[in-house]
């Protein structure tokens, strides 16, 4: 098995991110008045990673939704108050997450910040958060250090939101046990949230005992991906994992067509939106693909008459015309924007605390776009992780085909 070194760039980055945020001394209010509250959100609108960015668009369609046609977000408290959302770039970058962080807390006086993707971006801004006692929350990343016992009682200010990486390795691991037994394994990470995945999986294949032929890394910095395609090839792998973001399993897709590699395709959730990666790609060449799916999808025609999906399409339509509601990242952040919405209903007191009380106990709350047999479910002040079911799909060119039932690992999620 040829394995390349785990780079260690994103840790670095995320340490000297970390080290200057508890340098510097800020002072910030709680964000909130009787009639307002102040959201942000930090995430990649350039760069190479900018396909996320959707994600902070379309939670702004949805609080301009909010605020326009429902008048603001009543909370638990009795008093309705409109949101005022800030969205700043980061590239996905530690450092510029940090900054945007500063600026949310320091100059904006944010209640909180949602819905940011990036393992190290997030990691980056964490201490800072926390220090402030900010909430930082329904994070775009799997890193499975943010919902674990004992990083929840060091940051308890931090929660992710989507189906933590190392639960979602050792889902995929089983399925090609059951499925492919055979298999000759090709993984390939990106080394960002891809490291975490990758040691997670390394681990349960090899208890398992899949066969892992080759492991390759790669580094958002690279400008394409085609040589390290064509080695995870001619590794003659006939299974390959792919842990990457959207624009290089676009480069991925193309490349494994124009060298004729057919393999069984797994791609990780957050690399696999229709509208973000697979239909960029083309149709003919993603067919096939697998993934963890956990929000419905808006090109499968059975939800063309779903009341959250209408509602969504109508809305997004109306308030961000420019993203396509196709993008399951656009999806995601809708789904952020009303799982928040939901929280602060139910929230009794107009503080941080309280709110974060309140997002640590969830009891299999729904939420508009979640899968049916999804929800979110936190018990008490140890429970990170929010999401810890999935649904494998394979994708047919136009939608994703559900394969056996919802997988739940509730209460479960493995050690990071």
């Amino acid at each position: 098995m040829k394995h390349n070194k785990t780079s260690t760039f994103a840790l670095s980055a995320v340490a000297a991110a970390a080290l200057l945020a508890l340098s510097l001394p800020t002072q910030a209010g709680e964000g909130i008045s009787d009639t307002q509250i102040i959201i942000g959100n930090s995430s990649p609108q350039s760069g190479p990673n900018a396909g996320y960015g959707t994600i902070g668009r379309a939670m702004r369609a949805c609080f301009e939704y909010v605020n326009s046609e429902l008048g603001g977000v009543k909370m638990g408290d009795g008093k309705t108050r409109k949101v005022k959302y800030l969205m700043y770039d980061d590239a996905m970058e530690p450092a510029r997450s940090l900054q945007n962080a500063r600026r949310l807390v320091s100059q904006d006086d944010a209640f909180m910040m949602m819905g940011a993707p990036g393992t190290g971006a997030n990691l980056g801004a964490r201490p800072f958060y926390n220090s402030e006692k900010v909430p930082q929350v329904l994070l775009y990343t799997g890193g499975p250090m943010l919902g674990d016992k004992e990083n929840v009682e060091k940051f308890p200010w931090t929660m992710g939101g989507i189906l933590a990486y190392n639960t979602e390795a050792a889902i995929y691991a089983k399925f090609i046990k059951e499925n492919f037994p055979n298999a000759k394994i090709a993984l390939f990470n990106d080394d960002s949230g891809g490291p975490f995945f990758a040691k997670a999986f390394v681990k349960v294949a090899k208890e398992m005992g899949l066969n892992i032929v080759i492991h390759e890394e790669h580094s958002y910095s690279e400008p394409t991906i085609d040589s390290k395609i064509d080695r995870l090839a001619a590794s003659g792998a006939d299974v390959f994992v792919d842990v990457t973001t959207p624009k290089f399993v676009v480069q991925g897709l193309k490349r494994m067509n124009a060298i004729n590699w057919k393999p069984k395709h797994i791609i990780w959730g957050v690399g696999s939106s229709i509208g973000g990666a697979l239909q960029p790609a083309g149709a003919d060449v993603s067919k096939g693909v697998y993934s963890g799916i956990w929000l419905k999808d808006q090109a499968d025609a059975k939800y063309a008459n779903d009341a959250d999906m209408k509602l969504y399409v109508e809305k997004l339509k109306k308030y961000e015309s420019g993203v396509n509601p196709a993008d399951g990242n656009a999806a995601a952040g809708w789904m952020f924007c009303n799982a928040v919405k939901q929280v602060l209903e139910q929230t009794k007191k107009p503080t941080r605390a309280a709110f974060m009380e309140q997002l640590r106990h969830l009891d299999k709350m729904k939420v508009p776009l979640l899968l049916d047999g999804i929800t979110l479910t936190t018990n008490g002040a140890a429970d990170g992780y929010p999401i810890e079911s999935v649904q494998v799909a394979q994708y047919d060119g136009t939608k994703f085909v559900p394969i056996g039932g919802v997988v739940s690992y509730e209460g479960k999620t493995p050690a990071p």
